[in-house]
């Protein structure tokens, strides 16, 4: 697996961060409420690995979104949430206007629509900084159990594949609800995204 150095991991995290600022203002508009994402911490892992650490925090059963990217680097991006949160996230940005009962057949768009804004905010922000072209497919929303969500998302049939994973902090009003976004990557993609990065430093630094 292509390590980052601390510096390369660090200015990764401030990347993304940026880009759900982004995403945060975007949703806020939709909502007409004010809503923080925040990233503790970029990471990197593989694949069974994160299947463990998604079924430990889940529960096991888990709603997502998937879309499929091409350009600078290749892979899936995919956000999730444990499937009980993702019905409080939708019955929060339907203002509660939806009964409880009735929010399942509101999940899969709302979802959709929610995923398509974080997942393309953050591979917005690489492609901005990096100056290069990243584009993405239509979401897909999947719901079931982690491996089951995580291997539908998976469309690259590689049998390397690193995932890049990071937990974001939903923060609406007083609800404190947590979703994952993982972007995997083909070894290929990695030593593109890693090289990138030093790029960027480089830039910076000089």
């Amino acid at each position: 697996m292509v390590e980052l150095s601390e510096l390369q991991q660090d200015m990764l995290t401030e990347l993304f961060n940026i880009g759900m600022g982004n995403a945060a203002s975007a949703l806020s508009e939709m909502v007409s409420e004010a809503i923080l994402l925040s990233i503790p911490e970029v990471s990197f892992m593989e694949k069974s690995e994160l299947t463990n650490l998604l079924e430990a925090d889940s529960g096991g059963h888990i709603s997502g979104v998937s879309q499929q990217f091409h350009g600078l680097i290749l892979g899936q991006a995919l956000l999730t949430f444990p499937t009980d949160k993702s019905l409080e996230l939708v019955r929060l940005l339907l203002q509660d206007t939806v009964p409880l009962e009735n929010l399942t057949e509101f999940e899969e768009e709302a979802l959709t629509e929610i995923g398509n804004i974080i997942l393309n905010a953050g591979l917005s922000c690489l492609a901005d900084i990096f100056e290069d072209e990243i584009t993405s497919d239509l979401p897909i929303f999947n719901s079931g159990s982690c491996s089951e969500v995580i291997e539908h998302s998976n469309q690259t049939n590689s049998a390397q594949q690193t995932v890049l994973y990071l937990q974001v902090d939903f923060n609406i009003e007083k609800n404190d609800i947590k979703g994952y976004v993982m972007y995997l990557f083909d070894i290929q993609s990695m030593d593109k995204l890693a090289t990138s990065i030093e790029s960027y430093i480089e830039k910076l630094t000089a």
